[in-house]
């Protein structure tokens, strides 16, 4: 099950470095959510509708009953008829279109497809790095090359220093995020390390 908080964050992470495959699902996830939240928000805006031409009838009524006791006493009981007939008739759509709209925003809730949610969890947890993972890859001579010798060799060094506190995994901003994401979504990765 997922919420606004959740959407928020899926797209912060896709706003950040985010490996293809993740970015996929997290795209197609996204978009599933906000279809479900763009119907939530059309049967918001078709309840807005209602009650606004409920309100606008009950205007013109009042007008119209004004303009009646301008005529005379016996225009205004006409009037005031009209209205006290009118009244139930609004009162019976409003209950007959409330379950339907309600059924509407049930139906859009922030429940995604669990086949598009579960492929976005097994993305972010293939993309979850584990400290080891860490360390290997910034052992590597290419990727100390390409980002520059001291800054691989602080990553490793904070990589070690996880490993040693007993975390399996990266906590770096991405990984971090995906984790939150994960939790969010009612699941989560042992950050243990098994004995």
């Amino acid at each position: 099950m997922a919420d606004k908080k959740t959407v928020d964050k899926v797209k912060a992470l896709l706003d950040g470095h985010v490996y293809a495959p993740l970015k996929d699902a997290a795209e197609k996830w996204l978009a599933e959510a906000d279809e479900k939240y763009d119907v939530k928000e059309k049967a918001g805006k078709a309840w807005d509708k209602l009650n606004d031409a409920a309100e606008s009838f009950s205007d013109a009524s009042m007008k119209f009953n004004e303009k009646m006791s301008e005529a005379g006493e016996k225009f205004t009981d006409g009037a005031e008829k009209f209205a006290d007939k009118a009244a139930p008739v609004i009162d019976e759509l409003r209950e007959k279109a409330a379950p339907k709209i309600d059924e509407l925003k049930g139906k859009a809730a922030p429940t995604i497809d669990k086949v598009t949610e579960s492929e976005l969890v097994a993305k972010l947890k293939e993309g979850i790095a584990t400290v080891n993972e860490t360390i290997e890859h910034f052992s590597d001579p290419k990727v100390r090359e390409d980002i520059g010798e001291e800054a691989a060799e602080q990553i490793k060094a904070h990589a070690e220093a996880l490993k040693a506190e007993g975390k399996k995994y990266c906590d770096c901003p991405a990984c971090t995020k995906a984790r939150e994401i994960l939790r969010d979504l009612g699941e989560d990765l042992d950050d243990s390390i098994p004995e």
